[in-house]
């Protein structure tokens, strides 16, 4: 009898993750916290398009015969189908989802391209893609910027971990990243990851507060580092109560 009380219960406390985390830290930290997540969807939507897409899939791996890579195992949208999940949460989850794939991806692809050499394939391909790349860079440098700033008011309401770009461009510079191509190609790669990295980094402790859940398994699909922590999609309750005590399942816990 106590048991069907305790799971009686358990399913009462499951009511909504947004409302889990009003109760830990208040509906104004979370409301403008959580809300100003959504205004980084149109960066999001456009390093899909141009860097992902236009960028990678169609001038750089057929111009240096790069591996393609199907957005669809990395962008995997189907949180929303979780058992007893309110609508909010399928919403929150259906960004997360969109970002932290779009991330992933691009971080995969700036991987691979790191390790190419521009010396093999199509000259005037290579050429076209350099000025596109250039050309990227300049809207690249103002999102990102913007990124930073937007991570700087989101992480102040929810006592988030700043990604430190200083130690990813040491990093890769011990690395050597991308040091097979010329000084400024080089240099545009090394960016980009910094930009890709730091992003990953920050979006890791988003999804890890707000939809720490794993997508329905996939074989082909490919899925970010930090979803080793994340509880399967099947265990709501769970997730419920360890937001409710520490607010993550990251590592990284929020600061206050």
């Amino acid at each position: 009898m106590d048991n069907k009380i305790n799971m009686k219960e358990k399913r009462l406390i499951a009511k909504s993750i947004f409302m889990t985390h009003v109760c830990r830290i208040g509906i104004i930290r979370t409301a403008f916290g959580g809300g100003l997540m959504y205004v980084s969807i149109l960066e999001f939507i456009f390093l899909h398009l141009t860097t992902i897409v236009v960028l990678y899939n169609w001038i750089l791996a057929p111009a240096l015969k790069l591996k393609r890579y199907k957005i669809r195992n990395f962008i995997v949208l189907d949180r929303n189908r979780i058992d007893r999940m309110r609508m909010f949460d399928q919403i929150n989850c259906l960004f997360c989802g969109y970002a932290n794939g779009t991330a992933h991806l691009w971080n995969i692809q700036l991987d691979e391209l790191a390790s190419a050499s521009a010396k093999k394939g199509n000259i005037f391909a290579k050429f076209i893609g350099i000025l596109y790349s250039m050309l990227l860079a300049v809207f690249l440098i103002c999102n990102f910027i913007f990124s930073k700033l937007l991570f700087l008011v989101i992480s102040a309401f929810l006592g988030l971990h700043w990604a430190k770009t200083s130690e990813i461009r040491n990093k890769l510079n011990e690395e050597n990243y991308a040091g097979n191509y010329p000084f400024l190609f080089k240099k545009l790669i090394r960016f980009a990851k910094i930009y890709a990295k730091s992003l990953a980094t920050n979006l890791e402790q988003i999804e890890s507060a707000w939809c720490p859940l794993t997508h329905m398994k996939r074989e082909e699909a490919s899925y970010p580092e930090h979803h080793k922590n994340f509880y399967q999609w099947d265990k709501l309750d769970d997730v419920i109560e360890v937001l409710a005590k520490e607010g993550t399942v990251s590592e990284r816990k929020p600061k206050y």
